[in-house]
């Protein structure tokens, strides 16, 4: 046997073993034995097999931690997952966890029922801080993972109305995705979108955990656009879903709601022509009935001009009737004293001035005998 050319000082191989360490990600299984949270808010903490047959030290950073939405007790079955380090003072192995997630459907759904009473006590989830779709939006941002068949269902069923996508890829699936999941929304803070959209196939309250956290919704709520969240689900809706403006159950029933304004606007385009047709027969009707309008004016003005007409036509026909001066050319005439009509001899006096009015003239004359 050959011996290794290379040898190695303490530090240096505790360095080789964390740099192979490093890519490892590993998941372990155990229950919660020992748990210590230091003043930095750093967890330390021990799991160990039910039998306690093995036993390892683990701990997880303050900000991983705070990420995760789990609070550790003693006594907890969980799952972690991160990579082995050797602390080299010491040379103690430990877990470094970037993630924890707890087992069993009744602490799942005990976590879930405990975090949606807190979020709806402060209106997270309430209709009235939910937000309108912009008209027509076009630019859109995607969250999902690149692989698999949901962003092709989203986009095949993404109608053709000149739509701008920018995917960001993150894992979707079991607790290891909030890291992820809350990288890509912040990412999407710096993009020119009009709408957000994360979406992911169903699965169980397990695999749907990720969309369950804290964290991960408030970045939604706080988020500065619309957010639709496509997540299928089977009895308990994910938080996320409810936090966001806009929920569906599919990736094809997501892609309906960005269609939709699109959909409408060429409806009303399509329904301009008939719109016109109607309009312009409206136009029509309305010029019948001024024209019939006018006419009924027309006519009864005329009644009116032809019943003046009457009216003067007989008033004309009386004076005529009545004129005195018609009588004067019958031979009869009509005296005058001072512009008075004399019709009695006891109207005038000896020495009066008369004016006797015939027929073609005005004759002048003087009493001289009563």
């Amino acid at each position: 046997m050959e011996t290794p050319e290379k040898i190695f000082t303490v530090l240096e191989y505790v360095e080789l073993l964390n740099l192979a360490f490093k890519g490892r990600e590993d998941r372990i299984r155990g229950e919660v034995s020992q748990l210590k949270i230091a003043v930095s808010g750093h967890v330390y903490f021990t799991i160990k097999d039910t039998g306690g047959n093995g036993v390892l030290d683990c701990v997880i950073w303050k900000g991983v931690y705070a990420m995760c939405g789990v609070k550790l007790e003693v006594g907890m079955e969980v799952i972690i997952t991160g990579h082995p380090n050797v602390y080299g003072p010491t040379g103690r192995l430990s877990i470094v966890a970037d993630a924890i997630e707890l087992v069993g459907e009744g602490a799942l759904k005990k976590a879930y029922d405990e975090l949606r009473k807190k979020l709806e006590v402060e209106g997270l989830f309430d209709a009235a801080r939910k937000r309108m779709l912009p008209e027509l939006a076009c630019k859109v941002g995607v969250i999902t993972s690149r692989e698999g068949a949901v962003i092709h269902d989203f986009l095949n069923n993404l109608g053709k109305f000149g739509f701008k996508v920018t995917l960001v890829d993150s894992r979707v699936e079991g607790q290891t995705a909030i890291k992820d999941l809350i990288a890509a929304v912040r990412t999407m803070r710096l993009q020119d979108i009009e709408a957000l959209v994360i979406i992911r196939g169903g699965g169980s309250l397990e695999s749907l955990q990720a969309f369950n956290n804290e964290a991960l919704v408030r970045e939604i709520v706080d988020f500065p656009v619309p957010v639709i969240a496509g997540i299928g689900h089977d009895q308990d809706v994910p938080l996320l879903a409810l936090a966001a403006d806009y929920m569906a159950s599919t990736p094809t029933a997501t892609a309906h709601i960005l269609n939709r304004s699109w959909e409408e606007a060429y409806a009303k385009l399509n329904r301009a022509p008939q719109i016109y047709v109607r309009i312009e027969e409206e136009i029509k009707r309305l010029r019948a009935d001024l024209d019939l309008a006018w006419a009924a004016v027309l006519d009864q003005t005329a009644g009116g001009i032809k019943w003046a007409k009457e009216r003067m036509e007989n008033a004309e026909r009386s004076v005529r009737v009545n004129d005195p001066t018609r009588q004067l050319k019958l031979g009869y005439a009509i005296a005058r004293r001072d512009g008075k009509i004399i019709r009695s001899a006891r109207d005038v006096r000896f020495g009066d001035a008369l004016e006797t009015q015939v027929s073609d003239g005005t004759i002048s004359s003087q009493v001289n005998k009563l």
